[in-house]
């Protein structure tokens, strides 16, 4: 059997030129390329890549697995077959995987790994589709390098779709019909705090919801409440939005929001969501740190 990450680092060294695709295919699962990336066709996956100087990206789709039914074991399979298929990785992790978050869509695992060399780094994510699941490898030089295109890792992984049904273009322009309807999004943290003999003192508790609701004319509403620091809050504003360079920006009577559009796409269940940063300059962006989701639901 070929050694998949093997073949994923010759595919980055390749002088061959490769054409970006929107959507692509391996075997019975479709996935979108990010815009700006290049993509190469392996024999049971699907890779894309991008470089900058001496950095490099790779996130690769897999075939789709039989599941067992324990997303713990199907994590082994899959590592196994991605990563211990060639002599760069060693091991399975110890730790049982940590769970996907919401905003992908699909239930499942991921966990990170470092090559036994230390000269890539990659963070696989299991899908689980029934009764099947979908290995997608994210490969980089070390976490740090990884951890800048997140962005573009989480929505290729939530693009992410077997047969029959087919992936969507991610998109990179919105306009108001885009943005028409209801978008919301959540905080919930919990802060235990300690004295210097380690006993407990107290317990900071925030838990937000918060949202806008956009006409189509551009208007909106906002409107925001629960726990913050313990203390009940609650927020509301209107509005326009103005779309422009780049950014979002909520115009309302009380506060103005400005964000960086990231990209749209279309989750799992079939709802939308919008990927956001604050608008300060690209250097200061951390894509593991500030990416912000908002989703609005499938209209009925």
């Amino acid at each position: 059997m070929l050694r998949p990450v093997l073949i994923i680092a010759i595919f980055i060294l390749a002088s061959i030129p490769t054409a970006p695709a929107q959507v692509q295919t391996v075997g019975a699962v479709s996935f979108a390329v990010p815009d700006g990336w290049q993509y190469k066709q392996g024999p049971d996956f699907g890779a894309m890549t991008m470089k900058a100087d001496t950095r490099f990206w790779v996130v690769a789709v897999y075939t789709d697995m039989p599941s067992s039914g324990d997303p713990n074991a199907d994590f082994k399979a899959a590592w196994k077959r991605v990563l211990l298929a060639g002599p760069d990785y060693r091991g399975v992790p110890n730790y049982d995987p940590y769970k996907l978050t919401e905003t992908v869509g699909y239930p499942g695992k991921y966990y990170d790994g470092s090559s036994v060399n230390q000269t890539t780094y990659t963070r696989l994510y299991v899908l689980e589709s029934g009764k099947t699941f979908v290995p997608v490898a994210f490969v980089s030089l070390n976490r740090n390098v990884l951890d800048s295109m997140e962005h573009n890792a989480m929505a290729v992984v939530g693009s992410v779709r077997v047969a029959p049904l087919k992936a969507s273009p991610i998109k990179y322009s919105i306009n108001l019909t885009d943005l028409t309807g209801n978008w919301t999004n959540g905080i919930v943290t919990s802060i235990d705090s300690y004295n210097h003999a380690g006993q407990y003192q107290s317990n900071s508790l925030t838990a937000l919801r918060y949202g806008y609701t956009i006409a189509p004319n551009g208007s909106y509403t906002y409107k925001a409440g629960g726990l913050l620091n313990n203390q009940m809050i609650n927020d509301d504003d209107s509005g326009v939005v103005e779309l422009g360079a780049g950014f979002i920006t909520f115009k309302g009577h009380r506060h103005v929001n400005q964000y960086r559009f990231v990209n749209l796409q279309q989750a799992l269940d079939g709802s939308a969501v919008i990927t956001l940063w604050p608008p300060v300059d690209m250097s200061q962006i951390s894509s593991s740190r500030d990416s912000m989701y908002l989703t609005r639901p499938v209209r009925k």
